[in-house]
């Protein structure tokens, strides 16, 4: 199971209005920033879900 980025429902790290706590939130540090939209390195996540339940846009999923 990996978690996804949804590029249509995030806003990009420097509009976010919790100022990319996606990235903060990830003990791993499985989120990096490309074009200032978080991109989830796979190998690195643990698929905890604290992205996913921080984001306020609801832009990650894990599936």
């Amino acid at each position: 199971m990996a978690v996804t980025v949804f590029s249509d429902k995030c806003k990009g790290i420097s509009n976010c209005s919790y100022d990319g706590i996606c990235v903060k939130v990830c003990a791993m540090g499985a989120i990096e920033i490309k074009d200032d939209f978080p991109s989830i390195n796979e190998s690195a996540c643990s698929q905890c879900g604290l992205c996913v339940l921080n984001c306020p846009n609801e832009a990650l999923s894990k599936n």
